[in-house]
């Protein structure tokens, strides 16, 4: 089934909260952080970030448990488009189909919505897990 996740993100608040290297850790892969942290504007480039963390989180936390910031982010290829990433902890949990990103910012917002063709291995329940 095809899922959406918008989010937006007030880019000063994220400019506080990187200065901060314990946050930077918490909730950025270390490829984000290469990729923000030299980057004109890094506050623009954590903060359109974070907001695809939050739109993956709409949609993958409808379907797993744990989803640590981390377990996903956003790698831009050669010609600079970003693809979304996924690590093993999601990876064992759904299957991605398929995945598409927007990332747009301006000087004082950041927004991205996430496409996530998703199959989950097994029904989310309150108690344990079944297969679906």
């Amino acid at each position: 089934m095809i899922e959406t996740g918008i989010d937006i993100v007030e880019v000063h608040r994220i400019e506080k909260s990187i200065e901060n290297p314990t946050f930077i850790r918490k909730y950025y892969h270390p490829i984000e952080i290469e990729y923000s942290a030299t980057s004109i504007n890094a506050a623009q480039h954590f903060a359109v970030r974070f907001a695809a963390k939050e739109a993956v989180r709409k949609v993958l936390l409808s379907h797993i448990d744990k989803l640590s910031w981390t377990d996903s982010w956003i790698e831009n290829d050669e010609n600079g488009k970003p693809h979304l990433q996924f690590s093993e902890n999601i990876l064992k949990q759904v299957h991605i189909l398929s995945s598409s990103v927007s990332l747009s910012h301006s000087k004082d917002q950041a927004i991205a919505i996430v496409l996530l063709d998703v199959k989950p291995f097994y029904a989310k329940a309150t108690k344990g897990r079944r297969k679906t």
